[in-house]
């Protein structure tokens, strides 16, 4: 129950920073780089349940979700607007309070 309400925190300050609504959530996350940076928010923070993961992002296997990972790391490094936009919403949830102890 305690992470299903991390979960709706970090989707509901990511929802604000966009500002759209959880509906259009979905749609946000079809671009692959949101989804990125979604996987790697939750895993910086610890929020990172892989079971959680698989439904959300209606997935059969760990793998998937592993390879996605994997990806997002190597954009990070690579290329400088992802990184950018990764370390703005970063600090906008750090900002809200948002992050573990």
């Amino acid at each position: 129950m305690q992470n299903k309400l991390k979960y709706a925190k970090i989707l509901n300050n990511i929802c604000n920073y966009y500002g759209i609504d959880e509906e259009k959530f979905i749609e946000l996350l079809k671009n692959r780089d949101n989804k990125y940076i979604l996987l790697l928010i939750l895993k910086n923070n610890h929020w990172l349940e892989i079971n959680e993961i698989k439904d959300i992002f209606n997935l059969k296997t760990s793998k998937s979700i592993n390879n996605s990972l994997r990806l997002a790391e190597e954009k990070l490094l690579a290329n400088r607007f992802f990184r950018e936009k990764y370390f703005e919403l970063e600090s906008n949830i750090e900002g809200n309070g948002m992050t573990n102890p």
